[in-house]
């Protein structure tokens, strides 16, 4: 299966997962297109001062990689700085959050598998 940019949409997000602010989802692939093997993939842009609120993952598990920006990750209530390059995977009731306190978006990759 085959996704052309076109095809792709975005959304607004407020206070995802509790945080404040609206992130903006750019929705690389949408289900059915994801089979239940995949809940979410998009590129999330998180403006300054937004933030995805503390959630834990199991089930599911959820990869983030940062494209652009930097963030305050939170990994199981550890903060330290995210910057582009970097990669974080939670799972098995692990927890996390982002938040953005500079003064640029960041753009942050989201897959969430089932």
């Amino acid at each position: 299966m085959i996704r052309r940019k076109e095809q792709m949409r975005t959304s607004e997000k407020p206070n995802l997962r509790g945080g404040e602010g609206v992130i903006h989802a750019y929705d690389l692939l949408e289900n059915p297109e994801m089979r239940e093997k995949l809940k979410l993939c998009s590129i999330l842009t998180i403006e300054p001062g937004c933030s995805i609120g503390e959630h834990p993952h199991g089930p599911d598990a959820e990869f983030y990689y940062l494209l652009e920006g930097e963030l305050e990750i939170t990994d199981n209530g550890e903060k330290t700085t995210f910057h582009p390059g970097d990669a974080m995977f939670t799972a098995c009731g692990e927890t996390h959050s982002a938040r953005n306190n500079t003064q640029k978006d960041a753009k942050l990759l989201a897959i969430v598998i089932a």
